[in-house]
């Protein structure tokens, strides 16, 4: 009888330290969860009223995991172009990030540390060709991601 209580105490400690370290693993799951922050800006948001996107390209990593994305806008109205790059890594994080659009031979750019996104910037489209391309880094420093809209929407 000794022996069957001192196994069945037993037991029930090892169900206590199961279930806490279950809970603890529940606990920082959803801990990094709520770290994760979504990003709260748009790019139709960030460039104004009338800009519509035309394009867009996810920022990638040579692993393949995703930094956020750089779209190219279009404003029908004024005929102008805006490029944005907005995170969805270290989103909140001031973070190296940048955006650079070229219409016809005419650079366009914004790079430095922002915590959500680089841009907007505009420049006059209309009738010519327009090159986008943005990046953003990974709190820390080390980890990039990058992508380019090629050449082309030539007149929008």
């Amino acid at each position: 009888m000794m022996m069957f209580r001192s196994l069945s105490r037993r037991g029930t400690a090892l169900r206590l330290v199961i279930a806490g370290v279950l809970g603890a693993g529940a606990l920082l799951t959803s801990t990094a969860t709520a770290h994760a922050a979504a990003n709260p800006y748009t790019p139709e948001g960030v460039c104004g009223s009338g800009y519509h996107v035309i394009d867009s390209r996810t920022l990638t990593h040579l692993n393949g995991g995703s930094g956020g994305k750089v779209y190219l806008l279009y404003n029908n109205s004024s005929g102008y172009n805006c490029a944005v790059t907005i995170k969805n890594v270290s989103v909140g994080v001031a973070t190296k990030t940048g955006v650079k659009m070229i219409i016809g031979n005419t650079p366009y750019e914004q790079n430095g540390t922002f915590k959500y996104y680089a841009g907007p910037i505009r420049g006059r489209g209309a009738g010519k060709c327009v090159w986008t391309n943005g990046y953003t880094f990974k709190a820390g420093g080390y980890t990039s991601y990058a992508a380019s809209i090629p050449e082309g929407h030539c007149g929008s």
